[in-house]
């Protein structure tokens, strides 16, 4: 393992290293669906289950949506950024995982589940309230108890749990951000680089692995749904990619593995500086120079193969 840091938490204060503790945003998905998977294995869910049977308070138009489009992002949900808006949803807001599914049961979806392929925050609120549902316990409890303690990921946490706070974010590179909100499922999650090093190395030979890594479900229009599971499996230059990203004021944060390569790259930031397109430029890059041999120069690179065969 190679790993370097850059930078401090605070100006002038502690440096940052491979144990700090960041808020990765949406790389916090794949967790959540690793807690469904669980229950999914010991049959205390089933992905076929109507989100209604566990959260009743949704209206009678959520009945056709299943744990499995939410995990697909097929369940045909409105657009989670405008409800959000709406609703003054952010960094600053107090929100807890409950109070955002009391914002989604006001909507319904607005197309039939299993069509079409549209990334939903509130797909994966909903799934961490699943677990709570089914388990009795917080999905921070529940996933410190059934996953981070089995991967050996000593420090991570859920935010509905107590525990060490992130370094603070910096918004545009200068505005102090410090995350106050504390729902779960979408995003949520506070980890370090050594903690993810630790998941990469446990997922893949996981009894979760069925699951999450399998095949990705072709669409009816031919396209495939990459992104499931918390995960999207695509191609970058004809090699298969099992990747996730994050971002939100203050924080970018991205986990790319090439499981044919033993390769993966963690890259973590507390400032949002160089925007997402170049953050992400930038880690194709150095995918690029550590890949040179192996990749074809002639097949796309991974921000062009959405919705493409999986695997190569």
């Amino acid at each position: 393992m190679a790993s370097a840091s850059f930078g401090s938490a605070t100006p002038g204060g502690e440096p940052l290293s491979d144990h700090s503790m960041f808020y990765v945003a949406s790389i916090a998905k794949q967790f959540t669906a690793a807690a469904i998977a669980s229950l999914v294995l010991t049959r205390s869910v089933s992905v076929d289950d109507s989100i209604r049977q566990w959260i009743p308070e949704l209206g009678a138009a959520w009945d056709p949506v299943h744990l499995d489009h939410l995990l697909l992002h097929t369940g045909g949900l409105r657009d989670s950024t405008a409800v959000d808006d709406q609703t003054g949803w952010g960094v600053n807001s107090t929100f807890t995982t409950w109070d955002r599914v009391a914002t989604i049961a006001k909507t319904q979806p607005e197309s039939k589940p299993g069509i079409n392929h549209q990334y939903s925050n509130h797909g994966y609120v909903l799934l961490a309230a699943v677990v709570e549902r089914a388990t009795g316990r917080k999905l921070g409890e529940f996933a410190r108890d059934e996953l981070f303690t089995a991967a050996g990921m000593t420090h991570t946490r859920f935010l509905d749990v107590a525990g060490t706070p992130p370094v603070p974010g910096w918004a545009c590179g200068s505005t102090r951000v410090d995350i106050r909100f504390t729902c779960c499922g979408d995003g949520g999650l506070v980890t370090s680089f050594a903690d993810l090093v630790a998941w990469n190395g446990w997922l893949p030979t996981s009894h979760l692995a069925e699951l999450m890594l399998r095949e990705r479900m072709r669409l009816p229009d031919g396209r495939v749904a990459h992104d499931a599971w918390g995960i999207s499996i695509r191609t970058h230059r004809g090699l298969n990619i099992e990747s996730h990203g994050g971002s939100i004021d203050g924080y970018i944060a991205s986990f790319v593995r090439f499981p044919s390569e033993a390769l993966t790259i963690i890259a973590l930031a507390n400032s949002d500086a160089l925007g997402v397109d170049e953050f992400s430029n930038r880690l194709r890059s150095l995918a690029d120079s550590l890949l040179t041999d192996r990749l074809d120069p002639e097949r796309l690179p991974w921000n062009e193969t959405h919705h493409q065969t999986s695997r190569p």
